[in-house]
């Protein structure tokens, strides 16, 4: 069985690699294709007439990148139901760079995006983004700060992107909270000697805003790795602002309540479809 897998998995890479790749920036002749930053096209056979796409942030703690189990297959997934889905390969710790350039990767996308939304065949209106885990971080991060121009350093001609929801699935959420941060995340982000001020700004649940788009969000209870009461508090937070969004509290122990992508075992099962129902309302 684990022979098997080995090979799905080696099957689903080399898929990948054939897929269209746009870099964010002007690429480094000397850097690998695969450690630039980019934007893997998830194009579908039948378009959703609705317009609606989605940019995937996978998880990895901010040190690496869940690619396959959190971005490829979830975008082949929505393409099947007719969404055009983007896979962000965004820099991490692990190249030795933090705070804010995962926003600025991620901030890039949404532009490129919405820039070339005519050939996508999509509604530049309707780019929402989903991430997992410390993805679901990034995604709720530019939920929140989409009018914020972390690229150029506020310059006048910065036009922002608002998402048009995100999707924060068993998200890392706050970076004060001693009782409920993941630690790995918030080092990897802030790095060594970050300020409490960057702290409080980079913890999601101290920043909602009335502004915001509609946050589709869920966790598990039994989640080993990020506490869930990241998002319990971040549920609170946007309640009190009333801010749309739908949160999923699953009684949930496989895979230990976290890092299962679309394809868990148990209750999770089937949340990607509860998202697209979702998606329908707003």
């Amino acid at each position: 069985m684990k022979i098997k897998l080995i090979f799905i998995s080696c099957l689903l890479h080399l898929s990948v690699l054939g897929q269209e790749a746009t870099p964010l920036w002007q690429r480094a002749d000397n850097m690998p294709k695969w450690k630039q930053s980019a934007l893997f096209e998830f194009i579908p056979e039948k378009t959703d007439s609705s317009g609606v796409s989605v940019i995937i942030c996978p998880g990895g703690s901010y040190y690496w990148l869940d690619m396959s189990n959190e971005g490829f297959e979830v975008a082949q997934y929505l393409n099947a139901k007719g969404v055009t889905a983007f896979v962000l390969h965004y820099r991490t710790a692990r190249r030795h760079v933090h705070h804010p350039v995962m926003i600025q990767d991620l901030q890039r996308a949404m532009q490129i995006v919405k820039e070339n939304a005519e050939n996508y065949g999509i509604n530049p209106e309707k780019i929402g983004v989903m991430g997992f885990s410390a993805g679901g971080h990034l995604a709720g991060t530019q939920a929140e700060y989409f009018d914020t121009d972390f690229i150029g350093g506020g310059k006048k001609n910065f036009t922002p992107v608002k998402p048009y929801f995100a999707a924060m699935i068993y998200p890392v959420v706050s970076m004060a909270n001693e009782e409920i941060v993941h630690k790995k995340s918030r080092k990897n982000l802030l790095e060594k000697g970050y300020s409490p001020e960057l702290a409080g700004m980079m913890s999601l649940e101290k920043n909602v805003r009335e502004d915001m788009p509609p946050i589709f969000l869920l966790h598990c209870t039994g989640d080993k790795t990020v506490d869930y009461r990241n998002s319990v508090a971040f549920d609170k937070a946007l309640t009190e602002k009333n801010v749309r969004h739908r949160f999923f509290l699953l009684d949930e122990y496989g895979h230990w309540g976290h890092g299962f992508g679309i394809q868990p075992n148990g209750k999770a099962t089937g949340w990607i479809d509860e998202f697209l129902k979702w998606l329908k309302t707003i």
